[in-house]
């Protein structure tokens, strides 16, 4: 029985329709207007047409203007920059004079063991008479990395 209710009392409530036949008798006149609008625009364009020229040629100085003075900070950057970088090499090449040459000693190499080739069987006994059956090898595998798996913990409350 409350769905029914609750039905009646939506259907019967006028408020949504007052908004859309409000919202259309609002765009309904300010369409009316439009024409109007557009006129006074038209008569007040040759009025306000040097003041917008104005305008855009002051925004389009200001944004050289801007450009250039960030022009300008880059290359002091850029000098500060390559002068500190000149004095950091003179000073390494001033140093590397009086510092020792530096060698370098090979640490004692160990042996790397190559695996023992998979030997095949034979196909038959017949094939080969005098052969003894030979066992096969399991394949050995090569040294590497070990791989390890991350644990994921539930994030703690």
């Amino acid at each position: 029985m409350t769905i029914t209710d609750d039905l009646r009392k939506t259907l019967s409530n006028s408020t949504p329709l007052y908004v859309a036949a409000g919202t259309a008798d609002l765009a309904a006149q300010k369409l009316r207007e439009l024409p109007a609008t557009f006129e006074r625009l038209r008569e007040q364009a040759p009025e306000r047409l040097p003041k917008l020229r104005e305008q855009a040629q002051h925004a389009a100085m200001q944004g050289v203007g801007i450009a250039l003075e960030y022009a300008v900070r880059a290359r002091e950057t850029y000098d500060v920059l390559a002068e500190r970088g000149r004095t950091v090499v003179d000073r390494r090449r001033a140093a590397g004079e009086d510092e020792p040459e530096v060698t370098v000693e090979r640490a004692e190499q160990v042996p790397v063991t190559e695996p023992e080739p998979v030997r095949e069987p034979a196909a038959s006994a017949e094939a080969e008479p005098d052969a003894e059956p030979t066992a096969e090898v399991p394949r050995q595998r090569k040294p590497g990395a070990r791989r390890t798996t991350v644990k994921k913990t539930p994030p703690k409350d």
